[in-house]
């Protein structure tokens, strides 16, 4: 069974060839398209491939509202670091969910890879139950 995790960012149009090419660990990566649409794409890092998956804008909202309950839920180490958080997934307006495959490596080089993706698109990344900022800080934890 795959494992999973998700990748929140303000700005989409960074997505692309340029930025794909910044990274030496893809091996390949194909675009996933239905009617025209641009709708995730495959990532092959040789030792796993990720299945990218992008929510349809009319989802995003009820997602955001429904994670935002979850952050609360868990919470935060302190009041600061809540409201930034918070402050973070409201700026946020497209959402990748990733699909990996076979699972998280023990080595933690997939889990490597998509903090690197994330912290180039500024974005906050959702793994292990657990928020992460673009720069590796984890915001959200649970006990």
């Amino acid at each position: 069974m795959a494992d999973n995790a998700a990748i929140y960012i303000s700005d989409p149009t960074l997505l692309g060839t340029k930025f794909f090419n910044k990274f030496s660990e893809i091996k390949n990566y194909e675009g996933i398209q239905e009617g025209g649409q641009a709708k995730g794409l495959t990532i092959d890092l040789g030792f796993s491939k990720t299945q990218m998956n992008f929510m349809p804008p009319d989802k995003v909202l009820a997602h955001l509202n429904g994670f935002e309950g979850y952050i609360q839920s868990v919470g935060c180490k302190d009041n600061d670091t809540l409201l930034y958080t918070l402050s973070r997934l409201r700026q946020v307006r497209f959402v990748i969910g990733c699909v990996i495959n076979p699972n998280f490596d023990k080595e933690g080089k997939t889990t490597q890879f998509l903090l690197g993706f994330a912290c180039k698109l500024n974005g906050l990344v959702f793994i292990h139950n657990s928020v992460i900022d673009y720069d590796g800080e984890i915001l959200v934890r649970p006990a």
